[in-house]
């Protein structure tokens, strides 16, 4: 007797408890009346009594087999889906580059030696295409020119005798003939010595800025004696390493964004200017160059960048990575067809932060594939996705409920209106909760008096 005692009061304890869980938490009556099980009429009267709106939820009719594979409410599986996208691998790639100028010549004296006899420029300054550096000592050069210039004046005069004494028939065309070659040597004589004397004043090839100038007065040079460096700093020609998977990818003229290393707040935009021809064996990577405008002068060779270089990749079907469920076979991602899911295989090509590239004979651009509800999926189960909820059975009880309480809304998100007299004062609360794969709320706040309500529906 003691024996049975105690498992009728443990019985006893266990219905209490599940009518104090199912008047307390208004979703398990629901639940437990659509689940299928075979409650008797007396039971579910009570689990109606409990819980009152688990009275509107709708029964689930056919063999329990078919209730167990409908749903929870109407018949199908509540789920949250998501279209199949495309997308592109690898749309951006980052490198290290190093800057240097986008011209930059280092000066040595035009085959010549001497003592430097002036430097015409400080470290630093900005010089024009052709501007003297230094000038070396040239005064035997002059004489050279000045020798020429004369032998140049005779061979004229010469010549203008000759042809007077062409024109009197006094000497023979042969001999003038002559007179001309003399005066064309001597004119190249003269430029041969000016030559000379110019490459005696060493001049910037290019315009830019001087660097460092490693000679001065006095000093011997020579055609192995570096002068100085220029440099031009209009643009910055920023010299990065492209991996050999986005190789096929680059082309000249595509934009690039280049960050300053030592300024990182600022960003310039250039293109690429060059791309070498074969990779680097070591590294595998293929030298590449781009060009940036340095307006301002702020930017010097030999800085380094970070390189930001948008790409344009192959293309992909793109999910949402919650869609993406691993099993023995691999990933497969559930489709939705005429409201049923199908176990579609797929291949992981790419994983973004946001998005999964895959690829798969069976998906197409715009197909549905469950993101959400994953746990209760099995091939050809019914399900329905938020936005067909506001039309369930459910839903239509909620909203037919009157007073100022709250309402469970169908497509999953719940909210509360209500007044208080006393207060003088509406108050509007509300609160958006995810329902998947749980039955929808079908409790109701009930207004029970002056500003009250009956019960807590938990959202």
């Amino acid at each position: 007797m003691a024996l049975i005692r105690q498992i009728l009061v443990t019985l006893l304890v266990l219905a209490v408890m599940g009518a104090a869980y199912i008047k307390l938490e208004p979703s398990a009556g629901p639940a437990l009346l659509q689940s299928g099980l075979p409650l008797p009429g007396p039971v579910r009267d009570a689990i109606a009594w409990l819980a009152p709106a688990a009275g509107d939820a709708p029964a689930v009719a056919g063999t329990p087999e078919q209730r167990s594979r409908g749903g929870r409410s109407g018949g199908a599986q509540l789920v949250v889906a998501d279209a199949v996208e495309t997308g592109r691998t690898r749309t951006q790639m980052r490198a290290i580059g190093t800057g240097e100028a986008a011209r930059s010549v280092t000066v040595y004296p035009d085959n010549t030696t001497g003592i430097i006899e002036s430097v015409a420029v400080r470290s630093g300054d900005e010089v024009a295409a052709g501007d003297p550096l230094v000038v070396l000592e040239h005064s035997s050069e002059e004489l050279a020119v000045a020798r020429a210039r004369i032998a140049v004046d005779a061979a004229n005069e010469k010549l203008a005798r000759y042809e007077k004494l062409s024109k009197s028939r006094t000497i023979s065309s042969v001999e003038v003939n002559d007179v001309v070659r003399e005066r064309d040597n001597a004119k190249l004589d003269l430029r041969t010595a000016e030559i000379a004397l110019g490459k005696r004043t060493v001049r910037a090839p290019i315009a830019g800025r001087i660097g460092i100038v490693s000679v001065d007065k006095g000093d011997l040079v020579n055609s192995q004696t570096a002068i100085a460096k220029v440099d031009d700093r209009r643009e910055i020609k920023v010299v990065f390493y492209t991996p050999e998977g986005f190789v096929p990818e680059l082309k000249r003229d595509a934009p690039v964004q280049a960050v300053p290393t030592a300024q990182p707040d600022r960003v310039y935009k250039g293109e690429i200017s060059a791309i070498d021809s074969r990779l680097d064996e070591a590294s595998r990577t293929l030298r590449t160059e781009a060009l940036i405008d340095n307006e301002g002068d702020s930017l010097r060779p030999g800085m380094s960048f970070t390189v930001s270089l948008s790409l344009d990749g192959e293309e992909y079907l793109s999910v949402d990575p919650l869609a993406v469920v691993w099993e023995r076979t691999g990933p497969i991602v559930w489709k939705i067809v005429d409201g049923k899911v199908v176990k579609t295989p797929v291949s992981i090509v790419e994983r973004n932060i946001d998005r999964v590239l895959v690829s798969s004979e069976e998906l197409r651009p715009g197909d549905p594939v469950v993101v959400e509800g994953l746990q209760a999926m099995r091939p050809g189960l019914a399900v329905r996705t938020p936005e067909e909820k506001r039309s369930s059975p459910v839903a239509g009880a909620s909203r037919r409920e009157e007073g100022g309480g709250a309402v469970a809304a169908g497509d999953g998100r719940r909210s509360a209106v209500g007044s208080s007299p006393d207060a003088g004062a509406g108050f509007v609360a509300s609160a958006v909760a995810e329902e998947l794969p749980q039955p929808p709320p079908a409790a109701v706040l009930r207004p029970t008096g002056r500003g009250g309500t009956g019960k807590d529906a938990r959202p």
